[in-house]
């Protein structure tokens, strides 16, 4: 008979940063063998991200599909039933599970993973029904606290977490500079400005390399905005050993995105010597991305981002300490094999931390009451649509 208590993750199936920091958390940890560990991959029928396709080592992964179209209510009751009935930690940053949670009262801890504002204000909406707040920057461990002092109060934690570290740090000494953009290319990301970085830097006669990894919506945009360039590259790799694979061989990352909690992107650069350019956002990247490791630039100033890649053109003896900096923090703070199992004390204390009693439930429109069946909401919202 197994007596170890239940784990379980759930999160979007699509790829991105969300779906990266749960897979190295737990294929990263010792401790996850005192736990039965459950992945659930949460898929919405509208959703067309790409999806994450890496394995995950856990006794049991399945892929929960639903729609946005069904009753709710039926929705979540199909969730919990995957949730299981048994004491234990939930770990996720879906709104939809945690719903799921306390509309059926499962017994379970809720652990809610804050990765930005947009979980911070989830996390505001859904007051008491979360146990533990779990945040990877400490900007947003402080302001889930600062939100709600009285129910987050020794419940609010930052843990920085990690990545796969590379022992020696990888050759570099490019006569050309080669700079590299990681993420989704959708706006949000802001790939679509690299375009406009490649113009200002020839008029400054600096000759650069640009290798672009990702999948999104944009790919087809920017492979029409960059026809004609014979110093670009596009990748879609789908394992982190192939985006290992391509760092190595960088000097920069490109970042000027918009919008963001704690990229694992730039935890991986790190970890192979590449130095970040990005936006200054509050959140990890401030956490991470200090003097020597990398530079911050006001958000949307493409000028400020062009004058940094110069710098480093110009100064190879900076960009070469750089690196090394970089390679060195991602040792000492960011290596996964030490984080992981630093999320998974917090989560071995599950009886701890489960709240005794709720004011909060989920709210319900009107179409998802347990009353309305399922097919007939669905019909309705079709036809509304």
């Amino acid at each position: 008979m197994n007596n170890k208590p239940e784990i379980v993750f759930t999160f979007p199936a699509c790829m991105g940063g969300v779906a990266s920091f749960n897979y190295n958390i737990i294929n990263n940890s010792h401790l996850i063998k005192k736990f039965r560990s459950k992945v659930v991959l949460i898929k919405a029928e509208e959703d067309n991200r790409p999806l994450f396709l890496e394995s995950f080592t856990v006794d049991e992964v399945i892929t929960f599909n639903y729609s946005h179209k069904e009753n709710q209510f039926f929705v979540a009751k199909r969730l919990n039933e995957l949730l299981g009935a048994s004491k234990g930690a939930i770990v996720t940053d879906n709104a939809l599970t945690i719903a799921a949670a306390r509309l059926f009262n499962n017994p379970k801890t809720v652990f809610h993973l804050i990765h930005d504002y947009f979980y911070v204000n989830e996390n505001v909406r859904l007051g008491d029904m979360v146990d533990v707040a779990v945040a990877h920057s400490s900007f947003f461990s402080d302001a889930v606290f600062a939100s709600r002092p009285a129910l987050f109060t020794n419940r609010s934690f930052y843990i920085p977490y990690g990545v796969d570290q590379v022992a020696e740090l990888p050759e570099k000494n490019h006569n050309t500079l080669n700079l590299v953009f990681l993420g989704r290319l959708d706006t949000g990301k802001g790939v679509m400005l690299l375009h406009e970085m490649e113009t200002i830097l020839r008029k400054k006669n600096i000759a650069v390399n640009w290798t672009i990894i990702g999948k999104g919506a944009l790919k087809n945009d920017l492979i029409r905005q960059w026809d004609g360039k014979t110093n670009v590259s596009f990748h879609e790799p789908d394992t982190k050993d192939e985006i290992y694979k391509l760092l190595k061989e960088q000097d920069a990352f490109v970042f000027p995105t918009m919008f963001e909690g704690t990229p694992v992107s730039i935890l991986e650069c790190l970890a192979n010597g590449v130095v970040t350019i990005t936006n200054d956002l509050p959140g990890g990247i401030r956490d991470i991305v200090t003097d020597g490791i990398g530079f911050r630039c006001n958000a949307g100033d493409v000028d400020a981002f062009v004058c940094r890649i110069e710098q480093l053109h110009k100064d190879r003896t900076l960009l070469s300490q750089m690196q090394n900096n970089c390679h060195q923090l991602a040792k000492a703070n960011y290596d996964i094999q030490k984080n992981a199992d630093n999320y998974f004390s917090l989560f071995l204390q599950f009886e701890k931390y489960r709240r005794n009693k709720r004011n909060s439930r989920p709210g319900m429109s009107l179409l998802d009451k347990q009353v309305f069946p399922n097919w007939i909401v669905k019909i309705v919202r079709r036809v509304r649509k």
